[in-house]
């Protein structure tokens, strides 16, 4: 609903949920994927995370970067297909973590 009405904000934070969940499913290759959508959409929107959820962002962040190893390359075409695709394309659940 929130991308039909172009609310912004709602996107962003519903990103954000799904980047958590992902997160907790065992995808954090995904879940990095839908944290960045959400932080490069609220860049270009100039927004920021609400204040009270800022740490919880940052947490996620962390924990991200150490699943996937800090000195580890972006796949290549991942920063290329992540700004060329709408954002809603991450929305999508794809089921059970593997």
């Amino acid at each position: 609903m929130s991308l039909a009405l172009r609310n912004t904000r709602n996107v962003t934070m519903c990103l954000a949920a799904l980047a958590r969940l992902a997160f907790a499913e065992g995808d954090p290759e995904q879940a990095a994927l839908l944290a960045g959508a959400a932080e490069g959409l609220r860049g270009r929107a100039g927004l920021r995370a609400w204040p009270v959820l800022r740490r919880a962002e940052a947490e996620l962040a962390a924990q991200v970067r150490q699943a996937l190893g800090a000195d580890r390359p972006v796949r290549p075409g991942v920063r290329r297909r992540v700004r060329a695709q709408p954002a809603e394309g991450g929305c999508r659940h794809r089921g059970p973590a593997r």
